[in-house]
């Protein structure tokens, strides 16, 4: 009796170091892609599962909002503080128009053409994958 209570004890405790093994890898993801769950995870994941993505992304996505004098606080900013206020783009998905920009003014992004922009004006769009970053020896 003894033995079995205690390997009923050890799986749990198993599946409990599983189940939060898990969702902290849909949090890590959660921060990775901000807020998009990539199409080759969703099948992968139980129905409560992506309704816990879903619910933490709402979550972070109210908390990141900030009224007053602060404004909109990014968290998915970079945890160091850039070293460069301009940055090199290239871009690489089409039907994203035109941007406007604080200093540059309004910019058209065209597929393939490289702009010297604000950081802080082109951040989400090189995070979500529609502008590239380039590097000094790519320009």
């Amino acid at each position: 009796m003894i033995l079995h209570d205690a390997s009923i004890r050890r799986n749990k405790r198993c599946l409990l170091a599983y189940h939060a093994y898990r969702i902290n890898k849909l949090r890590n993801l959660r921060w990775e892609t901000s807020g998009t769950l990539p199409s080759h995870v969703s099948p992968l994941l139980c129905e409560a599962e992506l309704e816990f993505f879903r619910a933490y992304d709402k979550l972070v996505a109210n908390t990141s909002l900030s009224g007053g004098t602060v404004g909109i606080l990014d968290y998915n900013a970079d945890m160091l503080p850039p070293t460069e206020n301009f940055i090199m783009v290239r871009v690489v998905e089409e039907g994203l128009g035109k941007i406007e920009t604080e200093s540059c003014g309004v910019v058209e992004l065209e597929v393939g053409t490289m702009h010297y922009l604000p950081r802080g004006d082109v951040e989400g769009l090189v995070r979500r994958g529609s502008l590239v970053q380039l590097s000094g020896e790519e320009c």
